[in-house]
């Protein structure tokens, strides 16, 4: 069974879409679960949480938005 993971790419603020093969679907991954993902915009590798596609080190806030210093 595949699943799609949403994620915004912090290099290039582009929308990316993974997709993961889940070997064994009745394996239940905690919340807090982060999934290696090589980005296709970027090509770094990503840790992406693979309920809610945020990424490891995201702030809280909205995705993508970041405090900018003068």
């Amino acid at each position: 069974m595949q699943r799609q993971i949403l994620f915004r790419c912090p290099r290039t603020g582009m929308n990316v879409q993974h997709r993961t093969d889940d070997e064994r679907p009745e394996r239940s991954e905690p919340a807090d679960s982060y999934v290696p993902v090589r980005c296709p915009a970027c090509m770094s590798l990503h840790f992406v949480n693979s309920t809610t596609g945020k990424l490891l080190n995201e702030p809280s806030g909205q995705p993508g938005s970041r405090p900018r210093s003068a």
